[in-house]
Order: C-alpha cells, then sequence, then structure tokens
C-alpha cells in the first residue's frame, strides 16, 4: 500500500523528547536523522524576533483553541442511519461547506496514496493509523493574499492559522453532520490528520499538487488552506477538468528560486510529478526567520488570481 508513516513528518519529529519511548524508538529506526533532529529541537526553544507581540500572542491563542478543538474530530454516531443516495450526501455536504465559507469542494473515494498507515502525534504515536471510512470531502478556503504577501512575516502566519481555524471550524460541523445520520466520520484539522491534504485533494478534484508541494487551484493558486472529513458515507465522486494551473506550474520556477533554504527543487516534473521538498531544510528555515516562511506562496503568481 502507498500510504505515509506520520511519524516521519517534521511536525511529528519535533514533538519527540530525549530519553522517551518514542524517542528512542525513532532514532533505532533511522540514526541518520538524529543529529540534525536534536539540533532543529534547540532552535525550536529560541525565541523569534520581538516585533508584532499581540499578533504572535494571537496565534498562540488560536493554537491553542485549536488544540483544545481536536477531541471533537471523532464522536459517537448516531444509533438510527439515515438512508441517503451518495449523489444527494456530496450536493448537501458541499453547500453545507460552502455556507461556512468554504471556496472549493470536492468528493471522493481516497486511495491509499491519500492516507498515513502509522500515527506519529500525540498519545497515538506509533499506533495502526485507522479511519472512519475511505469516502472524503474535501474542502478550501481562501487566505488573503495581501496578508500572504507579507512572508516571511507574524502578518503573513496570522493568515495561515486564520485559516486552520475556519477549516477545523467546517470539518467538525461537516462529521457532526454525517454522524447525525448514524454514519462515522472523522475531520482532519491541524495536529489530528486522517489524510494527507493535498494528495486527498487532488483526489477530491480541487486541483493539481504544484512545484511546491502545494495543491494548485485554478481559482486562487495555492494560496488556500485545505480540510476534509472522512466517513463511510459513500459519496459520488465530483468530477472535474483537469487543472490548468498545472501547466503554469510545469514552466514557472519563482517559488523554488524565492527558497531561501532551497528546499524547491528547479528541475522539470518527471512524468507529471515535481521532485519532492525537502521538508528538513524548509523547516530550518522557519525556525530561522521565528515564524512560518511562506515565499513560496507569496511569490507564486497564481496566489493572486481572482476566481472566474
Amino acid at each position: 500500500m502507498n500510504t505515509y508513516d506520520e511519524r516521519d513528518t517534521i511536525f511529528s519529529r519535533m514533538e519527540l523528547q530525549a530519553g522517551t519511548p518514542q524517542y528512542n524508538d525513532y532514532y533505532s529506526r533511522h540514526p541518520e536523522r538524529k543529529a540534525g533532529d536534536d539540533a532543529a529541537r534547540l532552535r525550536a526553544g529560541q525565541a523569534g524576533p520581538a516585533d508584532d507581540r499581540l499578533r504572535r500572542l494571537s496565534i498562540d491563542a488560536s493554537f491553542g483553541l485549536l488544540e483544545a478543538m481536536r477531541p471533537l474530530a471523532r464522536g459517537t454516531t448516531a444509533a438510527v442511519r439515515l438512508e441517503i443516495s451518495p449523489q444527494e450526501a456530496a450536493d448537501f455536504l458541499c453547500r453545507q461547506a460552502e455556507s461556512y465559507g468554504a471556496v472549493l469542494t470536492g468528493t471522493a473515494l481516497l486511495g491509499d496514496a491519500c492516507f498515513y498507515a502509522v500515527r506519529g502525534r500525540g498519545a497515538e504515536y506509533g499506533q495502526t493509523a485507522e479511519t472512519e471510512g475511505r469516502y472524503g470531502i474535501v474542502f478550501a478556503v481562501r487566505m488573503n493574499p495581501e496578508e500572504i504577501s507579507q512572508a516571511p512575516t507574524p502578518r503573513a502566519a496570522a493568515e495561515v492559522v486564520n485559516g486552520y481555524s475556519r477549516v477545523a471550524l467546517i470539518g467538525l460541523v461537516l462529521a457532526r453532520t454525517i454522524r447525525e445520520w448514524g454514519w462515522s466520520a472523522a475531520c482532519t484539522m491541524d495536529g489530528r490528520a486522517d489524510v494527507v491534504l493535498p494528495v486527498a485533494a487532488r483526489y477530491a478534484g480541487l486541483g493539481s499538487i504544484g512545484r511546491s508541494g502545494l495543491l494548485l487551484t485554478d481559482d486562487f493558486g495555492p494560496c488556500v488552506r485545505l480540510g476534509a472529513v472522512v466517513s463511510d458515507l459513500p459519496l459520488e465522486r465530483t468530477l472535474r477538468q483537469p487543472c490548468k494551473a498545472a501547466k503554469v506550474c510545469e514552466s514557472c520556477q519563482r517559488c523554488a528560486a524565492a527558497c531561501p533554504a532551497g528546499a524547491i527543487s528547479q528541475e522539470p516534473a518527471a512524468a507529471g510529478r515535481f521532485a519532492p521538498v525537502n521538508d528538513d531544510a524548509c523547516f530550518a528555515q522557519w525556525q530561522k526567520v521565528g515564524t512560518d516562511c511562506g515565499l513560496c506562496l507569496s511569490k507564486c503568481p497564481l496566489s493572486r488570481i481572482t476566481a472566474r
């Protein structure tokens, strides 16, 4: 199965604490990453620039709220199951997501490449990843390109966490709705993921994966924040035309040229896919500037596209 081990993600590795069973387990299997990760955790403890204190505290508050909301991602399913056609269910849930601010929605039976095989964060570290089903509704909210253009600053980072908060609310509402219908459902949100969001979004017809590893959309470029709900409720697949933004990305290297860490490859796409982003180098740049970098987002010419 072409699935992902969440323990390998940079955010999972940054949670590991020296001397714990999780730390010892991971670096016994990946000793080549230990020195670099230990150094990265030391840098993470250093204070960033002192500018914009109010906005930074607001960012911390938003992430704290998201952490408190994570237990709501799953819940009890109603005893009586509502019988509903896959098309009717997909249409209703997409409209509901849009009513809460989603600018793009799509549904699909998600493939293996969308899922984590092993959990890597918090108390679920090392556990086999089990999902509520394989049907997904994936959605996006637009981030303000004027705010993102300020990257890498707390102003841009605040817009990112704003997006995290909005997709979390949408996902929690959709998952709760599906459970009230008598079907299982779980919400993917910051810090608690069932699916690899850009890949799931591609399956659901929202766009394609760009050079920067982010989802590219025809209407908003990569300037979106993604969320998803996975369920055993059958959903009709959203059909869309091929993403035109992918062609633009193939001939453009602005994100790669702008990346101070050299984390984005300038090589042409091979078989329709770009080389993977160097996540370790990317995260090291975040630590260097003391906040999200976001230059790949801000420099992408598609970020300022106006929806048709």
